[in-house]
């Protein structure tokens, strides 16, 4: 009976053949008759539990284990059982004795990092097989780097590159390495210079843009999208071991026009507003493409957050008068400013005009803005948080109005607009408009205790879907089987790290740049931070993958996530999440002292 024991499943599928033998010899099988009880909570525990067949129920909770479910995974580590368990039907299982179990998680840690209480470690250990899928730095062709001398011309370097078929070249200084390109070579021919005679330090880019050999592709990627440059140096560890061009790492992982280079460069060449249509059409592929290969979700939003920052300003560079650009920024606020967005969802943005500047077509510019991202498949925010609205397009003065009233009296309404405008992100325009309205936001705000406990307070609104036995509460959507993981588990995080951010004068407005920042001037613990970030990136990615598969089935994108569809181990990971998550509304409510509101 035991051969029919599928190792193809979580987290049976790390194991090597020695491995997975030791457990096929160590199998039992046992019969609980329907009603029976399988263990109670607290008792002793001698085997790991799968269903072999029939159903399991949870406690007194309507939460159920189907075939090849892992029960009360955590009671392997500790020896006790976490819940009390029963048969809900007539009902099979296997038994793994569990010191076999434990002998096999010393030596394969991501089979261990099922049964880990520390939810950083384990999100870290169980995505490691598919980032290992993930192409390297070092997987990609590596020019060897050219060197030359601070005292060369720009001759020496033209012949080195012509000797060594390159495109750059490197130069030691004494205060560090600059690099001298193809396009630097063209600059001194074109500004009529004598290359025989040019030293090669005045045309010197510096500092270097570089890339770790460990890090990866999608990673150098994002480097050259945004500091446009087509090469990175590449460094083993502080030593330079190669130069990555453009055109290898686009060879290296892509084969058509769905890159974000090629992405971005159809944005540039768009000379019409209708011409970007093809850009969101391809950054949706894009977007399907990179999920299903297992990109981190940090990283995709990180990426997809740069080309719609070029969309976004294209687009309005595009409606706009280049006078007006001297004028006026464009922001993109909320999730989009904070870069965590990844699906088209609501638009959120506003314009900032300088004091005093007037135009006769800002309306109307205003208003094509909105209604052709609406075209793009971005549909209007209902709160109306647009820059067609004359409440989100204001000059710097009426926003420091603006903000004296949200600061003034901390209503939910005030709350909910001082939250939307700190994720702000300038993406056109003047940036100095919008730093000068940063500045002016931050200041004594971060003393004003009774204002942030009213800001922080919403965090209360929405508890997380998970009891005091760590069992998930479903009681969203219409059969009332989902739960709500934007309310109960992304709001809380997102709005607790946008509180103590106002607080504590943080500029970032990216969550996991929140939380680094927090725990690097010690607001934060280190080892929370990373459990918070892991379980944030967790339900980010439950997140897009019920909006994927509602997509695909031409539903409107929401936020409900049904247990019953998440395989053992997502569940798993869903109910750890959701309980550091619950973690930090406590932390939020004792540190803002919320109980006393």
């Amino acid at each position: 009976m035991t051969t029919s024991f599928d190792f193809n499943r979580a987290p049976f599928n790390c194991l090597n053949p020695a491995e997975q033998d030791r457990i096929a010899a160590a199998l039992d099988v046992a019969y609980y008759a329907a009603g029976s009880v399988i263990q109670q909570q607290g008792e002793g525990v001698d085997a790991l539990l799968v269903v072999m067949k029939g159903l399991v129920r949870e406690g007194g909770e309507a939460h159920f284990y189907g075939c090849f479910d892992v029960l009360d995974s955590k009671s392997l580590l500790s020896g006790k059982a976490c819940c009390t368990l029963h048969a809900h039907e007539d009902t099979l299982l296997w038994h793994i004795r569990r010191d076999v179990a434990m002998k096999i998680s010393d030596a394969n840690s991501q089979f261990a990092a099922f049964f880990y209480a520390d939810v950083a470690r384990k999100l870290a250990a169980l995505s490691h097989p598919v980032q290992e899928l993930q192409p390297r730095v070092a997987d990609a062709v590596l020019h060897t780097p050219c060197w030359l001398a601070e005292s060369a011309t720009v001759m020496d370097a033209a012949r080195l590159m012509k000797r060594a078929h390159s495109r750059a070249v490197l130069v030691k200084e004494a205060s560090g390495v600059g690099i001298f390109t193809q396009s630097d070579l063209r600059n001194v021919v074109v500004d009529g210079l004598d290359a025989n005679h040019e030293a090669i330090y005045r045309h010197l880019k510096r500092p270097l843009i570089c890339v770790q050999a460990e890090d990866d592709l999608h990673h150098a990627m994002l480097l050259m999208m945004r500091h446009s440059v087509q090469r990175l140096v590449v460094l083993e560890g502080d030593e330079v071991c190669g130069v990555l061009e453009q055109i290898e790492l686009m060879s290296a992982f892509f084969n058509n026009s769905h890159n974000p280079r090629g992405i971005t460069a159809q944005i540039g060449r768009a000379s019409h507003p209708d011409a970007l249509l093809a850009a969101v059409k391809s950054t949706q592929q894009l977007i399907r493409t990179l999920h299903g290969n297992g990109m981190k979700i940090t990283l995709l939003a990180e990426l997809v957050g740069e080309i719609r920052q070029r969309l976004f300003s294209r687009l309005f560079t595009l409606l706009a008068p280049p006078e007006m650009l001297l004028h006026v920024c464009l922001l993109v606020l909320g999730s989009e400013g904070r870069g965590e967005q990844i699906l088209n969802t609501d638009q959120d943005n506003a314009l900032i005009i300088e004091d005093g500047y007037q135009h006769p077509d800002l309306e109307r510019v205003c208003e094509q803005f909105n209604q052709q991202l609406i075209a793009f498949g971005y549909p209007p925010c209902p709160g109306l948080v647009m820059v067609s609205n004359p409440q989100w397009r204001q000059s710097v003065a009426g926003y420091k109005r603006l903000i004296n009233h949200w600061t003034s009296s901390a209503s939910s309404e005030n709350v909910m607009h001082m939250a939307i405008w700190l994720d702000a992100r300038p993406v056109c325009g003047q940036l100095a408009l919008f730093e000068g309205l940063r500045q002016y936001l931050q200041q004594d705000l971060g003393d004003n205790a009774a204002f942030l406990s009213r800001f922080a307070f919403p965090v209360e609104q929405f508890s997380p879907p998970i009891n005091l036995f760590s069992r998930l509460i479903t009681t969203a959507g219409p059969d009332k089987h989902a739960l709500d993981i934007k309310k109960g588990g992304i709001f809380p995080v997102v709005h607790g790290l946008r509180s103590l951010a106002l607080q504590y004068g943080v500029d970032e407005c990216n969550s996991y740049q929140r939380i680094q920042r927090l725990s690097d001037i010690g607001h934060l613990s280190e080892s929370f931070g990373r459990d918070l970030a892991e379980s944030l990136a967790f339900l980010q990615g439950l997140q897009l993958k019920a909006g994927l598969l509602n997509q695909a089935m031409d539903k409107p994108v929401d936020h409900l996530i049904d247990p019953a569809t998440l395989t053992t181990l997502e569940r798993e990971l869903l109910k750890d999440t959701l309980s550091v998550v619950k973690q930090f509304r406590q932390l939020i409510s004792h540190h803002f002292k919320l109980g006393m509101l």
